[in-house]
């Protein structure tokens, strides 16, 4: 169960690096446009420049290679999975020696399942990017200030923003506390391990209940500690640090826009 301490989506590595410093709204938007153009380029060329572009965003972040790379780790049965369906179930010309009985695997397959699963792989790195660069407290504040204007419509904009915080801030915990679950369970002979893939789906059935457990302690601490300090649903509230949109953020902007609408004219 190694794989649920190599998960790097929703965790914070603190730094000084320019993507650090950006305005967090700068970041929404950005992650938002690369994960539309992500899932709408056709062509391993677009492919190709894409990944270019996260690698070189990669390298502004000053993170290490393998700990961003090594969170993917999880997801890898996705990826397979999602390749395979194309793999499988796709016409087109068959590869030398397909169909073998009823098995065919075309080229048309091959191609459309190497691009699906390379898209699901750069959309989790560049979320990853996003909150390894970015605490979920600016998260949240650059989340409200992005949908304040829904206020309007009486939808509670503050208390979205701290559920949306939240529940980012609880998964790194949440992993950590199933981790040590895992660890106490193998210490008491759970083989957690070995067998196939049902046997392996039983032996974490003794996992949940001191997991969920421990889930609803945290929350109704947590609870407890907003009452304490006079947490007020729908109250304004105000920031240490009120978020300002600054000359590089706008031409980070301006960068993202320009890359997208190249992306788009060779997707």
């Amino acid at each position: 169960m190694k794989f649920l301490q190599d998960v790097t989506l929703g965790q914070y590595m603190p730094g000084d690096s320019f993507l650090h410093r950006l305005d967090p709204r700068t970041k929404f938007v950005s992650l938002l446009l690369l994960m539309i153009v992500t899932f709408l380029i056709k062509t391993f060329i677009a492919l190709a420049l894409l990944s270019a572009f996260f690698l070189l965003t990669l390298l502004i972040s000053q993170l290490s290679w393998g700990y961003v790379f090594r969170g993917v780790r999880s997801f890898i049965w996705l990826f397979l999975f999602t390749a395979a369906i194309h793999l499988f179930f796709t016409p087109g010309p068959s590869l030398p020696f397909f169909p073998i009985g009823f098995i065919d695997i075309t080229w048309t397959g091959a191609a459309k399942g190497a691009m699906v699963a390379s898209q699901l792989l750069l959309a989790i790195l560049l979320s990853s990017l996003m909150t390894l660069t970015t605490s979920p407290l600016q998260l949240a504040h650059g989340l409200e200030k992005l949908i304040y204007p829904l206020k309007r419509f009486r939808i509670p904009v503050e208390d979205f923003s701290l559920m949306t915080m939240l529940a980012i801030k609880f998964i790194p915990i949440l992993l950590g506390e199933a981790n040590r679950i895992i660890k106490a369970q193998s210490s008491r002979g759970v083989d957690f391990e070995s067998g196939n893939f049902l046997r392996r789906a039983k032996n974490l059935i003794p996992i949940l209940t001191p997991l969920f457990h421990s889930i609803f302690k945290r929350a109704d601490d947590l609870a407890v500690a907003m009452f304490a300090r006079g947490y007020i649903s729908g109250a304004k509230r105000t920031h240490l640090h009120e978020l300002k949109m600054r000359g590089k953020d706008y031409w980070v902007l301006i960068g993202v826009v320009g890359f997208v609408i190249l992306e788009m004219k060779i997707h």
